[in-house]
């Protein structure tokens, strides 16, 4: 596909780390141009051609961000500017010289409801993670017609040959989870629940975590080795263990995808998913079979699912392994290149939309991130 007409600039808080945006930013690397990468947060990052970081932690004052950015952004004029998740983009914008903007939302409707508003004015168009922020992009950002909004499916992209091998319930389970181990978002913190509802369910199983996180250390504490920490590994081992799994579990309160989710469905895991709508597991979770879908929070309403469900006879497990393997069949690279790098080109095309708004300096600039996020948000805009 041909590129966009303008450089492609990707604004992240984080390039190399592990997590759902990162992965989606190994595919971006691979799109014509190519894109260049400035990271807002990543630490102790492998030096790269098209890459820069600029190192910002919670202590960061926010005038020193600005003068950094301005830096930074200032050997990129004239770009299409990509600002994922949106982070810095009312603070940030008048800084980055661009022709165009884009902001890449990666979670569902509640995640990014406070923001949006935020971004009214600041962008010419929007790439989405999940359907569901059609609506809301489109009653908070005036403008945003069909051209400049696109919702992509995030790529997954399973090697040749690696499936799950389903076992009777009678021989034993595994029940996995993939992601990072974090109470925020993840939920992590409700893993020791389901663990004990399992244990008293009588179903003969073991749990087992893929990543890492600052939930570790306390899940070691409470769980004392009733569960195995395969921590981060590289993406070959990766579907190495996901693929002797028999079904995947996710707590989350904010997701898109999640992609670890829809790998394992992949696979032909069984997954099982809190239904608060908004991603795709939302969407694909109930066509699998309606009782993956448990109430969120409700750790044992989960460990009732996961024993009704994995009890099943071999055939209707088997016919629910290939429902969740058809359902991920769109979700290729070759889409996923179609539709997000069809939606920079269209932007870049179209009148611009997006327009300066200057910031003058004003005294919270001299406070630390942190203390900004926690006290003062309004000053980040």
């Amino acid at each position: 596909m041909e590129p966009p007409e303008f450089k492609v600039l990707h604004v992240s808080p984080r390039v190399q780390a592990r997590g759902g945006i990162e992965t989606l930013h190994d595919f971006h690397r691979a799109w014509p141009g190519p894109p260049e990468f400035v990271a807002l947060f990543d630490r102790n990052p492998v030096r790269r051609s098209g890459y820069a970081n600029l190192d910002f932690t919670w202590r960061t004052p926010l005038w020193r961000m600005r003068r950094s950015f301005a830096r930074a952004l200032a050997r990129h004029p004239g770009s299409l500017v990509v600002y994922h998740n949106g982070w810095g983009l009312p603070l940030l914008h008048d800084l980055d010289r661009a022709a165009r903007r884009v902001v890449f939302l990666h979670a569902d409707p509640a995640y990014h409801a406070a923001d949006l508003p935020a971004f009214a004015g600041l962008v010419d168009g929007v790439i989405g993670v999940t359907p569901a922020l059609r609506e809301p992009v489109r009653s908070a950002l005036p403008g945003m017609t069909d051209e400049r909004l696109t919702i992509v499916r995030a790529p997954v992209e399973v090697p040749a040959g690696c499936r799950a091998k389903p076992r009777a319930a009678e021989a034993g389970l595994v029940i996995g989870y993939a992601g990072r181990l974090e109470r925020a978002e993840k939920r992590l913190d409700q893993l020791p629940a389901l663990v004990t509802a399992l244990e008293k369910s009588g179903l003969d199983c073991r749990v087992e975590l893929l990543g890492e996180g600052p939930l570790r250390p306390w899940l070691e504490r409470r769980l004392r080795g009733r569960v195995r920490f395969h921590g981060w590994v590289p993406k070959e081992e990766f579907w190495r263990i996901m693929s002797g799994w028999d079904a995947l579990v996710m707590f989350s309160e904010h997701e898109g995808g999640p992609i670890a989710l829809l790998e394992g469905m992949a696979l032909g895991l069984i997954p099982f998913y809190p239904a608060r709508q908004g991603s795709w597991a939302d969407i694909y979770v109930p066509q699998v079979d309606p009782r993956c879908h448990y109430p969120p929070g409700d750790m044992s309403a989960l460990a009732r699912a996961v024993g009704e469900v994995m009890r099943q006879p071999g055939e209707q497990l088997t016919a629910a392994r290939e429902r969740a393997r058809a359902l991920i069949a769109g979700h290729r690279r070759e889409n996923y290149e179609a539709d997000g790098l069809g939606c920079l080109r269209r932007v870049g095309t179209l009148p611009r939309l997006s327009r300066d708004r200057p910031r003058r300096f004003r005294l919270t600039d001299c406070l630390p991130l942190g203390v900004v996020t926690r006290w003062a948000q309004a000053a980040l805009r």
